[in-house]
């Protein structure tokens, strides 16, 4: 398994790009992930976009839409679902709210970590969930982020 504190870094990092650019970079890196494991295990890795390997801009995007779909799910579950095992990773996530965004950012990077998201998809989704559910609705949080998912499909 990666390391925790590089993936949460790695999250902070790519915390100044557009919504575009990470679903595009969670695309890329599920389909790079597939044809080489080894790479779920660097937080950094960047892949660069190549049409000939990777398929169309808009079906990279699709899937990185996809696994964002999924896993923002998956979050939402641990998160405001309420089973007492991801109390740790919970409570985590909603102390850092108090902290600021690039605190909640590294929380769910490490949450999604505990959920088995490979290293550089959870440094790319951390990020996208916050800016898109999380951070927008902090203070009704779970509602709020159900009302998102629900909305984004």
């Amino acid at each position: 398994m990666a390391d925790i504190s590089a993936v949460t870094t790695a999250a902070q990092d790519l915390a100044s790009k557009d919504e575009e650019s990470l679903v595009m970079l969670i695309g890329m890196l599920e389909g790079e992930i597939k044809k080489n494991p080894a790479i779920a295990q660097d937080p950094y890795y960047q892949p660069k976009y190549d049409g000939n390997t990777m398929g169309l801009m808009d079906d990279v995007k699709r899937l990185g839409r996809r696994v964002l779909n999924r896993w923002n799910k998956e979050l939402h579950g641990l998160v405001c679902g309420g089973k007492t095992g991801d109390q740790k990773d919970r409570d985590a996530i909603l102390s850092a709210l108090n902290l600021g965004e690039v605190a909640v950012i590294g929380a769910v990077a490490a949450a999604l970590m505990g959920l088995a998201v490979p290293a550089p998809i959870a440094a790319a989704l951390a990020p996208l969930i916050v800016r898109k559910f999380i951070w927008p609705a902090k203070d009704e949080l779970c509602t709020a982020w159900g009302e998102g998912i629900a909305g984004s499909q």
